[in-house]
């Protein structure tokens, strides 16, 4: 027993405190670089990006006028011979029809798809923002895993000393094989725990992979830095600042404008359109001929058709501004759970780096000198030494936890949160128009 009690009682300090893993094979995470290459290799940014490259090719073709119509015709004289020149009733003809349409259907038709331009920049910034939500989520899962995987192996390593310990009492009569079997039933029990944390961390890392957009069998190394976050505000102006800023919003925003301007435009529908045409005759050694014409498209079959097409568009208004309701109220909601959130992370983490850690390291010691004057069995060493523990993996997820409610803020504030860690390669994703970047510039 003299012989490994010291051992033990010397990493107690590292058990109160942390101490560090022995060296990774892989470098350590870099969060900025991870982010930098999603902004790089995100297909949901690409196609995003690729949707709005498409919708900003669509209001010079609403607002451009029908195309013109060019035909060219012969009138022959009968049917046995070729008669052009010879008989007034024959004739090569050149014709050109035009139609216009109603006056403002033009105007309307590119400011809809204007607004449908609006609401791909505001979805690609949503992408955006949600890619890096992703990725700082993953981020914060990979860092409570690492982290609990070094308490357990810390833990671990302070079971063997206390079995063997507990095994030298045994055989020299001053223990019960009792303490024996608890210590190596809590050695194994920790043993499947690692494990189930190891292929939770492959799960991670395969998400954060994906998030990333590259293969999911990259390896990732430990996560070691925790990232500065705050919140820039109390929680009623978060919650207007959401409302104003959200790109979600801000989409169904431009949808309902767009909407509007659809309606009046499908109203507008009940309204002829117009067309005129000319033409030119050539009639071979005869004079030529010339002819014009207007013409009017009547709605004669509104009923079915542009009036269906109105009670249609204001539907779809109508349930783009209830959606709209919907989601302002929503993010309100939302606002207020992640700032919830972040304040109750810090509360707990307080709490657990203050008082709880402290006090369950103050414990264990005298526990220990307890132990080695006989007046506590080996179990309440162990129970103590499981509460010390316990509270360090449960300030780790603490931390997880508010990392991963400032990453939910950003994408509903459309403003960067959290700064990716000092001296990282990498650099925060580019937010769309109307975000707020002072948080992390």
């Amino acid at each position: 027993m003299r012989s490994t009690m010291p051992a033990f009682w010397a990493l107690l300090p590292a058990l109160a405190f942390g101490a560090d893993a022995p060296g990774p094979a892989l470098p350590p995470a870099d969060l900025g670089d991870l982010l930098r290459q999603a902004e790089a290799l995100s297909p949901a940014i690409r196609a995003a990006g690729a949707r709005l490259e498409a919708a900003r090719r669509m209001p010079d073709q609403a607002g451009a006028p029908p195309d013109p119509e060019v035909s060219l015709s012969y009138v022959n004289d009968g049917v046995s011979r070729l008669t052009f020149g010879e008989t007034e009733f024959s004739g090569l003809s050149l014709a050109w029809m035009q139609e216009i349409p109603y006056p403002g259907k033009l105007r309307l038709a590119g400011e809809v798809a204007s607004h449908a331009v609006e609401r791909a920049e505001r979805d690609r910034d949503g992408v955006r923002f949600q890619v890096r939500a992703a990725v700082l989520t993953a981020y914060a899962d990979l860092r409570r895993l690492d982290r609990t995987l070094a308490v357990l192996s810390e833990i671990r390593d302070a079971l063997v000393f206390l079995e063997q310990s507990a095994r030298r009492r045994y055989e020299v009569g001053e223990g019960i094989q009792e303490s024996v079997l608890k210590a190596q039933t809590a050695i194994l029990r920790l043993e499947a725990e690692m494990a189930r944390v190891s292929e939770d961390r492959r799960a991670v890392e395969s998400r954060l992979n994906a998030a990333i957009g590259r293969a999911a069998g990259i390896p990732i190394g430990p996560a070691e830095a925790l990232p500065e976050g705050r919140l820039p505000g109390d929680e009623e102006a978060l919650q207007e600042a959401a409302v104003a800023a959200s790109p979600e919003v801000g989409a169904l925003e431009a949808a309902v404008r767009g909407g509007e301007a659809g309606v009046i435009l499908a109203r507008l529908d009940l309204k002829p359109d117009f067309s005129w045409s000319a033409s030119y005759q050539n009639r071979g050694g005869l004079d030529p001929m010339v002819m014009g014409s207007f013409g009017v498209r009547l709605p004669l079959h509104r009923a079915r058709k542009q009036a269906q097409a109105v009670g249609q568009k204001e539907a779809e208004l109508a349930a783009a501004q209830h959606e709209l309701a919907d989601l302002l109220a929503r993010t309100r909601g939302s606002v207020r759970e992640m700032v919830s959130r972040v304040r109750r992370a810090e509360r707990l983490m307080a709490l657990s780096a203050q008082g709880i850690i402290p006090l369950a390291a103050s414990t264990l010691e005298s526990a220990q000198a307890s132990y080695r004057s006989g007046r506590i069995g080996f179990l309440d060493v162990l129970n103590d030494l499981a509460a010390l523990l316990e509270a360090r993996i449960d300030l780790a997820a603490q931390e997880s936890d508010r990392l991963r409610a400032l990453a939910a803020l950003e994408p509903l504030l459309a403003a960067y949160l959290i700064r990716t860690p000092a001296g990282s390669a990498g650099a925060p994703l580019a937010a769309g128009a109307g975000g707020q970047h002072g948080t992390d510039r």
